[in-house]
């Protein structure tokens, strides 16, 4: 028998009925809208201070309803990319978001996804020395004078409330002394949600305070001195400490296991 001869069996009919998509997720018109807006934003095709057209106007450029466009600048104004002015002379103007912005949309993202306290702990341990680091290269002189000013009031303080308070802004002036927005936004936000989340102040004794005093003089003269593998040396020691301190202060009982070592991991 031939090749030709053979009998070829039909392809299998489709069951019918069966799904051969899946439901698809389109995004909202409001959401398509901000992301370009944002988009050209970012860019700079669109400038800090300039105003966008008004409502109507971009109702009749986008072919979208009122909704969705007073919606999308809702968005944008939740993200930093715009100032809505109402009154006179208001409007939608343009912003360019801070590290400032970029720290209310990591906290807000850290709450809704509920992130542990370790991975908090981890992600700190992993940029703050690089800050440091880059805070020896490029701190100015009115950094510096931030970094020092938080230091004496940490070491006036009498109230533990007011030094922690005052620890946290060290912290941030070394950040911010990085010249990096997106690493002091990241870190903004993280000191914020520590500073929420340990409630450790009752292991803040005197030789803890001493203690964070001392290193964060080291730190800043490390910086003071341009010495960037000294600055990131110390400022990993120091939130070594930092870890130790607060973890000694967690029990299971709150939710997150006690015993963490600086990098974050349980052991």
């Amino acid at each position: 028998m031939s090749i030709s001869d053979a009998r070829v069996s039909p392809p299998p009919a489709p069951v019918v009925g069966a799904a051969l998509l899946q439901p698809l997720r389109v995004p909202k018109a409001s959401d398509v809208l901000a992301e370009e807006l944002a988009g050209r934003i970012s860019r700079g095709d669109l400038r800090e201070g300039e105003v966008l057209p008004p409502e109507r106007e971009m109702v009749l450029q986008t072919g979208l309803s009122r909704t969705s466009v007073r919606e999308a600048l809702r968005v944008l104004e939740i993200r930093g990319f715009v100032e809505i002015r109402s009154g006179r002379g208001g409007g939608a103007f343009v912003r360019r978001p801070s590290g400032h912005d970029i720290a209310s949309t990591v906290r807000l993202v850290v709450r809704g996804t509920q992130v542990s306290l370790a991975a908090l702990l981890q992600t700190r341990a992993t940029i703050e020395p690089a800050c440091a680091g880059l805070a020896a290269v490029r701190r100015t002189e009115v950094d510096l004078l931030e970094m020092d000013t938080n230091n004496l009031v940490m070491a006036e303080a009498q109230d533990v409330n007011r030094f922690l308070r005052s620890n946290v802004d060290w912290h941030m002036a070394v950040a911010r002394a990085a010249g990096n927005e997106l690493l002091s936004g990241l870190m903004e936000a993280l000191a914020e949600l520590i500073y929420d989340s340990t409630g450790y102040a009752g292991s803040v004794d005197g030789h803890v305070r001493a203690e964070t005093c001392r290193a964060h003089q080291a730190i800043t003269a490390a910086i003071r001195a341009g010495d960037k593998e000294l600055a990131q040396r110390r400022m990993t020691r120091h939130v070594e400490a930092y870890v130790n301190v607060v973890a000694d202060g967690i029990s299971v009982g709150d939710g997150v296991v006690g015993g963490l070592d600086w990098t974050g991991h349980a052991h």
